[in-house]
């Protein structure tokens, strides 16, 4: 079995997210999901950009099979990100990689529709290098530990 499926409330901060999932057994799945961002925060003219990506992989400790039930997965998440300010002609790069442990749900309907909660602590390393000013996102020293959540929604085939 497949799924492909989309983060339900990635579209209000205007990110893109697509994740494809392959059962490899019963109680065995990779996912490999990926992003796209062009977030502007409020009335500011500051834009976040950039990619990432999130391999996983995930056991599934229910009696039903791959990819429905409860489920571990282990994770990790390279991040890319531009920031930029143009009202004060401020711009910088951010690197993140992180590892995460996500514990989850994932329901299938009618043996189409899928519903996906998770949620679970990570830990990032992460680099902020300024091009121009003084720019200060405050994550450039957010290294350490974080939780990822999250809800998605798709398909099974």
């Amino acid at each position: 079995m497949n799924a492909l499926k989309t983060d339900l409330f990635s579209a209000f901060l205007r990110t893109g997210v697509l994740k494809f999932e392959r059962a490899l057994n019963e109680d065995m799945s990779f996912q490999i999901g990926g992003f796209y961002t062009g977030f502007s925060p409020g009335d500011t003219d500051a834009r976040l950009s950039g990619f990432g990506i999130t391999p996983e992989f995930r056991y599934y400790l229910s009696e039903k099979p791959a990819p429905a039930g409860t489920y571990l997965a282990p994770n990790i998440r390279y991040m890319k990100l531009t920031v930029e300010d143009e009202t004060t002609n401020e711009s910088g790069s951010l690197n993140s990689f992180g590892l995460a442990i996500n514990i989850g749900h994932q329901a299938v309907f009618k043996d189409v529709i899928l519903i996906d909660v998770w949620l679970g602590p990570s830990y990032n390393f992460r680099n902020f290098e300024e091009s121009t000013g003084t720019l200060d996102p405050g994550i450039a020293t957010a290294n350490g530990f974080g939780v990822r959540a999250g809800i998605a929604i798709g398909i099974v085939f």
